[in-house]
């Protein structure tokens, strides 16, 4: 019995420990990614639209059906003896020119290369779409814990104005205002935890869960939620501006999916002109009559004779379509690189405000609401002097914040523009 109440009692204990573990979900970056990716319909999409493309190929490359035929003539319509009839048994093969099924192979390889681009591009808009949540969940719990401490130190206040106002030290206007920031502190609580329950809910939506989890919460404690692992802190990545632009040219999949474009340009410009070359018949038969059998081979080609309606017309197709893809290459190329001049210029943008705040204003902010609490306690500055310097604090903190989120966000745009992982994660 000692060894059945031992193996129950470490049963319940492994299970209990399974189910904290499952109640806590926790989810790192990079398992939110892995999560993220493995769901997504649309990336789905693209990986069957990859076996597409390689049916294309065999499909493409594969010569026409081949034709018998079995021909019977000249039977009596009277049955005589030694009448025999003649029996034809023939098979036949067309089929264009050799060149041309190596240059369409060619291309519908590189057709299934466009599709895997395909693929890795809506990868990278995932990911990003994935990273940029997953931080909007973490600043959005900062500023929970924010409101929070707000709240806190309001009730507090609200608490020491009345007491001051009882003992005639404080003014009826004084407890009133206190009231009002209590409130406001209340109210803005409540709204930080639904801006957290709707990124919670983003966060959810690009993670590809089937259900919509929605955190659960009573008197500002969040139940029922991931557990993030990772933390909103500032790093700061040293980005080459020279290696972006490179990185540019090298990863972006929509740049490779263009030049990848003027190359089938040109394999289709030469199969238009290969249209030129004639196609090819071959046939074998096998024929019966008069008492004995025969055989007999036969090889034809076929003659371009109207090459200057067809032929011509397909060439000067590919010819345009050459043109095009050239032009949209560079359409492109003019377009990725004004995108990245802007989000480059919005990470710098972003990194001079998060270092100002960190150097700076939280410091400087945090040193004025320390001497005005230790004034106001001490009773040498009035309750709006305070809450003056207060407001100030909790502004510049809720402003760091979400200045770091636009710098992380800022990152994640230029990953997904550049179309390379920047950060080491």
């Amino acid at each position: 019995m000692r060894y059945f109440g031992i193996l129950f009692i470490t049963l319940f204990l492994v299970s209990n420990m399974y189910g904290q573990e499952n109640n806590n979900k926790s989810l790192t970056l990079n398992s939110a990614i892995e999560l993220g990716l493995k769901n997504n319909p649309a990336i789905k999409a693209a990986q069957e639209n990859i076996k597409a493309s390689n049916g294309r190929f065999w499909s493409g490359v594969s010569l026409p059906q081949p034709e018998i035929s079995y021909d019977n003539q000249w039977i009596p319509i009277v049955n005589k003896a030694g009448a025999q009839s003649e029996k034809t048994l023939s098979v036949s093969q067309s089929m264009e020119f050799p060149s041309v099924y190596f240059l369409k192979g060619n291309k519908f390889t590189k057709e299934e290369k466009i599709a895997g681009y395909k693929l890795n591009a809506i990868k990278l808009c995932v990911i990003a779409e994935i990273k940029s949540s997953y931080y909007k969940v973490l600043a959005k719990q900062k500023l929970i814990s924010a409101a929070k401490e707000n709240l806190k130190i309001s009730e507090d206040f609200f608490k020491k104005a009345e007491i001051r106002l009882n003992v005639g030290e404080g003014t009826n206007l004084e407890r009133l205002t206190a009231k009002v920031q209590f409130t406001e502190a209340q109210s803005n609580l409540d709204v930080a935890n639904n801006e957290f329950s709707t990124a919670l809910s983003e966060l959810n939506y690009d993670l590809g869960n089937p259900k919509n989890v929605k955190p659960t919460i009573k008197h500002g404690i969040e139940e029922n939620t991931y557990n993030l692992a990772d933390s909103l802190t500032f790093v700061n990545y040293s980005i080459n501006i020279e290696d972006l632009y490179n990185s540019l040219a090298e990863c972006n999949p929509e740049i490779k999916i263009a030049e990848l474009n003027i190359d089938i340009s040109a394999v289709e410009k030469s199969i238009a002109w290969s249209s030129l070359l004639p196609n090819i018949n071959l046939a074998y038969f096998k024929q019966s009559r008069d008492g004995g059998d025969f055989y007999g081979t036969s090889a034809g080609i076929s003659v371009p004779l109207w090459f200057m309606f067809e032929q011509k017309g397909k060439i000067q197709e590919a010819k345009a379509n050459q043109s095009i893809s050239d032009d949209e290459l560079q359409s492109i190329k003019n377009t990725l690189t004004l995108k990245l001049q802007s989000a480059v210029n919005d990470y710098e943008n972003n990194i001079q405000q998060v270092e100002l705040y960190r150097n700076e204003i939280l410091p400087q902010t945090d040193e004025i609401f320390i001497t005005a609490t230790k004034s106001y306690d001490a009773g040498e500055i009035t309750y709006m002097e305070y809450m003056q310097a207060k407001q100030t604090s909790k502004n510049s903190q809720t402003n760091y914040i979400n200045v770091l989120l636009n710098y992380y966000q800022s990152l994640f745009a230029i990953e997904e523009i550049v179309g390379k992982n920047i950060i080491d994660k």
